[in-house]
């Protein structure tokens, strides 16, 4: 049940832009995340999601549209601009099914890497903004350096020490035509449409949408990666 007004509003977009799409629509709406930067709400086979409040929407278009084109590789939007509620800009999007994260034996892998090379060797259908990651990893890691010395953040800051500075934010990066996904985890990747016990061999493994462009360096193992183009100088 909605808790809050920002989650009692997406969540009546949520089952306005269902019913729109299915007059029959077999009703059932979830919380599927609720956190300062994003709230998602899904309703029967529509999800919205309401993106941080300093979304930049001149960034998060060309995203929309690089996922509308890609949708071979990237799961597309419902629509291709994002509607307005209050000081969020919020997205639709099919719902898909994620990966279970209680069983990571059964984690698409290949399916995975099979998705990343054709996203890296598909020429970016639009101008896309930077990819944001080195930035976040940097506010990561001053937030780690902030809460004090612990153990386990050693390994941590020895591996950052290491990385290229402009995988630390500190130097523009090599590449900026590349086209790579910018928040590649687990998390983000669904099968769609959705398994069922009748149409699970139809789906196929796609990734939800962060693209941008830039150059990454290689995810640790066992960490799946995203969709973005390096930055010259991911809609989360």
């Amino acid at each position: 049940m909605p808790t809050h007004p920002l989650l009692a509003a997406l969540t009546s977009r949520a089952r306005t832009h269902a019913h729109t799409r299915t007059p029959t629509c077999p009703c059932g709406t979830a919380t599927l995340a609720d956190r300062p930067d994003a709230t998602v709400v899904r309703h029967a086979g529509t999800v919205a999601k309401a993106h941080a409040p300093d979304t930049d929407p001149a960034a998060l278009v060309p995203r929309l549209t690089t996922a509308a084109r890609l949708s071979d590789v990237l799961l597309p939007p419902l629509t291709p601009t994002p509607a307005v509620l209050g000081d969020r800009l919020v997205t639709f999007w099919p719902y898909g099914a994620p990966v279970d994260p209680q069983d990571p034996d059964a984690a698409p892998w290949e399916a995975a890497g099979s998705l990343l090379a054709r996203l890296h060797r598909t020429p970016a259908p639009a101008p896309l903004p930077p990819m944001r990651g080195p930035a976040k990893a940097a506010r990561a890691v001053a937030r780690l350096r902030a809460a004090g010395a612990r153990p386990e953040a050693a390994p941590v800051l020895s591996a950052w020490t290491r990385l290229p500075a402009w995988a630390r934010g500190e130097a523009p990066m090599p590449d900026a035509t590349t086209v790579c996904h910018g928040d590649l985890h687990l998390g983000q990747l669904v099968r769609h449409p959705a398994p069922t016990a009748r149409g699970a061999s139809s789906t196929s493994t796609t990734w939800a949408s962060e693209s941008l462009p830039g150059t990454w360096p290689a995810p640790p193992p066992g960490t799946p990666a995203g969709c973005s183009r390096p930055r010259s100088g991911p809609a989360s």
